[in-house]
């Protein structure tokens, strides 16, 4: 886990996006008051040059008060509060990770629920809560994440892949397989070469029933890695089955393959 969750100016190719915790001497418009150290909020740079910032209570909690600033004016009069925002958000977002990979998924979902209180849109929340519901087979909660994350205005980046692959492989394994083969193609988009994430792929293509999709993917695999042990079991299996693709290209590849490879044998004999 990185800053970006406290400060996101997202990747170098893209336009700065200012986003994270802040204070102010005064709230926007009047003096400040002698009786109140610091002003928090919480701010994004809604559209270029103009940041929305809302008021966080004295439980740090958001407010209804939304306010847009221009930017100019905000660098100028708010200040980041680092140490605030890791806690409110990074944190959170670890110890949701945390409590997660022990199978504890209510205590996951409720830091990544208090995560999102604060930034709704941020990533890591996002998709741990959706992690989070589908662990506990909240399939239309974990669903409703989904679309929500595809929704995101948000820069995703190469360090987001793994995200995309787990809950790609939540989704296969609960039956959602649309959304899963959704989710992977989003990840591809960030990271094209990855073997792994092409096996799984597959494999969410031969659990919805499309051999043929499977046995493209299983092809690139291999291309990308010919000593890819898990696409070799993966072929083991489907040739014990008599599973075989009907495309001529890719029994043409796969009968090449075969000649190469003890592994395979007969794999795809007529």
């Amino acid at each position: 886990m990185n800053g970006t969750d406290t400060l996101d100016i997202g990747p170098d190719t893209a336009q700065p996006k200012l986003k994270g915790v802040f204070s102010s001497a005064a709230l926007p418009g009047q003096e400040p008051d002698p009786a109140v150290a610091k002003h928090f909020w919480f701010a994004r740079e809604s559209v270029p040059g103009v940041v929305t910032i809302q008021l966080l209570d004295e439980h740090q909690l958001p407010t209804q008060r939304k306010i847009q600033v221009p930017k100019d004016e905000f660098l100028r009069d708010f200040t980041l509060e680092p140490d605030l925002g890791y806690r409110l958000l990074t944190q959170r977002v670890l110890m949701g990770d945390y409590y997660r990979n022990q199978g504890m998924n209510v205590e996951a979902k409720i830091e990544y629920q208090k995560v999102l209180r604060v930034d709704e849109e941020n990533i890591r929340g996002n998709f741990g809560l959706g992690l989070a519901y589908l662990a506990l087979n909240q399939l239309e909660k974990g669903r409703y994440a989904f679309e929500k994350l595809v929704r995101l205005d948000e820069s995703f980046s190469a360090e987001h892949k793994h995200l995309f692959n787990d809950f790609g492989i939540a989704l296969r394994k609960r039956g959602l397989f649309d959304e899963a083969l959704a989710f992977y193609h989003r990840a591809r988009e960030l990271c094209d070469d990855d073997e792994h994430l092409r096996l799984n792929i597959a494999r969410a293509w031969f659990e919805k029933g499309d051999t043929e999709m499977a046995f493209t993917e299983l092809r690139i695999c291999l291309e990308l890695d010919p000593n890819f042990r898990e696409v070799l079991a993966f072929l083991a299996y489907l040739q014990k089955h008599e599973i075989l693709p009907q495309k001529p290209e890719l029994r043409e590849y796969f009968q090449r393959m075969a000649l190469k490879r003890s592994e395979f044998g007969s794999l795809l004999e007529d």
